[in-house]
């Protein structure tokens, strides 16, 4: 009977000292605070700058931990930017986005690699053209707290990649306009 006791004990003991975590909270993707920037070689001359606007989308995360996290969010391709008018009606034509047939690209995540407290590797697939490739981000969790101006709860991230356009059928003018292209995201979300 004693020995029983014990046994109780001790083992409500570890669960008390284990710390639980709790289910990742769902976050939507805040449009006017998330930036989907890509740089490109332009003839070797320079690396140029292009902007997506258009993101929806949302995101399971812990601050306690990455386990559990997911994110899913889709781009309008014909939010592009790009500075100049001409050249961002070329970039949305049937030769490279091709927005009047694939007018969204999507990532969905398929697992959460935590590197560090505030790093993580997000694994997943891109859909872009109609093609499905997996991407790795490199993730890094800047902030989770209360905005002080809307005083909502946010959590933003920023996160890097880099992908050959050419692996999604985007091969025109590769010679001139570079086939690697690095993107960069600045992603808040509010808690829903």
């Amino acid at each position: 009977m004693l020995r029983n006791i014990v046994l109780s004990a001790l083992f409500l003991l570890l669960c008390a000292a284990s710390p639980a975590r709790a289910a990742p909270v769902a976050y939507r993707l805040d449009p006017v605070h998330c930036q989907v920037l890509f740089f490109v070689d332009h003839l070797g001359f320079s690396r140029q700058l292009g902007r997506f606007t258009g993101v929806e989308g949302r995101f399971a995360f812990d601050p306690a931990g990455w386990d559990g996290a997911t994110v899913e969010a889709q781009i309008a391709v014909d939010s592009l930017w790009l500075g100049d008018a001409p050249w961002q009606r070329k970039m949305l034509s049937a030769d490279f986005f091709n927005a009047a047939e694939h007018p969204t690209m999507r990532f969905v995540s398929e697992r959460v690699e935590a590197t560090g407290e505030n790093t993580a590797r997000v694994h997943g697939n891109l859909t872009l053209l109609g093609v499905s490739r997996p991407v790795v981000l490199e993730v890094v969790r800047n902030r989770v707290g209360r905005n002080t101006f809307n005083l909502k709860h946010t959590a933003g991230f920023s996160a890097r990649t880099t992908l050959k356009r050419s692996d999604f059928g985007m091969r025109r003018m590769l010679a001139a306009v570079g086939d690697e292209i690095e993107i960069v995201l600045e992603i808040e979300g509010i808690r829903e």
